[in-house]
């Protein structure tokens, strides 16, 4: 998918103007664009983006890996050139416990290379050549999967305790901000790229989504979800894990629906309980109580940006993370909505609370959700609608039902003034006599 197919434009040669500059349009190679295949095929394997300016205005650094590079996007850039070293170790490591060589592993990828590097929505011209990009997909992959295993059983690579990276210490020091490198949008490599290798490492074919489904062992087990197609990469697997099912592309279907804090809502009657459900999916409104899935709101703040960001870009039109965190922004803006979901820790709260500003300080009072959450949304709207009215009739009925016995005959309005007027001169007689007596003894 990479730009250096778009027209070129000669400012030497002018032969027409556009905009006061005069410009000639290469036709020929106007033609050969024209003449080249659809681009259909290639932009429905396309799963890799770069973060377009407008989403990332806020924090940069929430897309940016800081430690190490897997894909062309980053790689060589200054701060990672360090891991470098670690990713061909990985390899080799990959290659000795295989009983393979890099030529057996180029041999078996070089028949999917176009479809591996149809899956990035840009390459930089240095990345065109397929033989070093697939050697970058080789090295890259490697390293992931050998980050898997140690990850998972820190003895089962052969590393040394010491090693700063696969080792005992290393999963102490670097686990976790290696794994968060690993999931950024511009950092992940073809699903279908660690399916093989994985294959050619056991000489059998393996079920990969099996086999890293455990690469988030916090989360549950999805891989029974894909029976008859496989994640995009890592991301697209996490994501899965999250929403508790698989989502595909189509439009977005948007509802944009006004919600309140949740301590307006109790005011109004309605109970809150957190959903036991592990995935965030589990909203649900009956007898006036709403349980909502908490746990995705401790994620990295890292991984929520590019969880949104990828499925805004790829065109999942459920945009469950989105919708999510838009409504719990919306119903958690203060420690006392919090506090309604059982969460007593005042510490907690606010650090809850402090991760869904951001997102809330950029929507105001309004959220954009996605159809599955929308009936939810008006069902707790309209009871708190029906609620307020209830208060309102109440007082209504209590002023008719004042105005037609005391006030619409005028000396009914005479007597209740007198009587009025009597009651507040025994209340002060009351009062003076209490102060004369406690003057007297003192």
């Amino acid at each position: 998918m990479a730009s250096e197919n778009a027209p070129q434009i000669d400012s030497e040669n002018p032969t027409g103007t556009m905009g006061g500059h005069l410009i000639k349009i290469q036709v020929g190679r106007l033609q050969e664009l024209l003449d080249s295949p659809a681009e259909a095929k290639q932009w429905d394997r396309c799963c890799i983006y770069r973060v377009p300016p407008h989403l990332c205005r806020l924090n940069k650094e929430l897309f940016r890996p800081t430690l190490v590079s897997t894909g062309p996007y980053h790689h060589g850039e200054p701060h990672l050139k360090p891991m470098e070293e670690h990713k061909f170790r990985a390899m080799r490591q990959f290659l000795e416990r295989s009983g393979r060589t890099l030529s057996d592993l180029k041999r078996a990828l070089e028949d999917d290379v176009s479809k591996l590097m149809d899956s990035y929505e840009e390459l930089d011209a240095e990345w065109s050549e397929e033989a070093k990009f697939l050697e970058l997909m080789i090295l890259d992959g490697c390293f992931i999967l050998e980050f898997n295993r140690v990850s998972n059983i820190p003895t089962a690579g052969g590393y040394s305790d010491s090693d700063p990276v696969f080792g005992i210490y290393g999963a102490c020091t670097r686990s976790k901000p290696l794994f968060l490198d690993i999931l950024l949008l511009e950092n992940q490599v073809p699903f279908l790229l660690l399916e093989k290798l994985l294959a050619i490492e056991n000489r059998i074919t393996v079920d990969a989504v099996q086999y890293l489904d455990d690469f988030f062992p916090v989360f549950p087990r999805v891989y029974e979800l894909y029976k008859e197609e496989k994640p995009a990469h890592l991301l697209d697997l996490f994501r899965t894990k999250i929403i508790g099912r698989l989502s595909r592309k189509s439009p977005p279907n948007f509802a944009v629906l006004e919600t309140k804090p949740a301590s307006a809502y109790s005011k109004a009657g309605i109970e809150f309980r957190e959903s036991h459900t592990a995935t965030i999916s589990g909203f649900k409104l009956e007898n006036n109580v709403l349980e909502l899935p908490t746990y995705p709101l401790h994620i990295e703040e890292t991984m929520r940006a590019n969880l949104e960001v990828y499925e805004t870009l790829h065109g999942l039109g459920g945009l469950e993370i989105h919708s999510y965190f838009r409504i719990m922004g919306g119903l958690l803006q203060s420690v006392e909505d919090v506090r309604l979901l059982g969460i007593d820790s005042s510490i907690q709260a606010e650090m809850i609370v402090n991760s869904l500003k951001v997102l809330h300080d950029g929507i105001g009072s309004f959220a954009e959700v996605e159809s599955d959450l929308v009936p939810v949304v008006l069902r707790l709207n309209r009871y708190y609608r029906e609620s307020g009215d209830r208060w309102k009739r109440r007082i209504r009925e209590w002023g008719c039902n004042l105005r037609e016995t005391y006030f619409k005959n005028p000396w009914t309005v005479m007597s209740l003034l007198g009587a009025l007027l009597v009651i507040s001169f025994t209340v002060v007689q009351t009062v003076f006599t209490t102060l004369s007596y406690y003057n007297i003894r003192g």
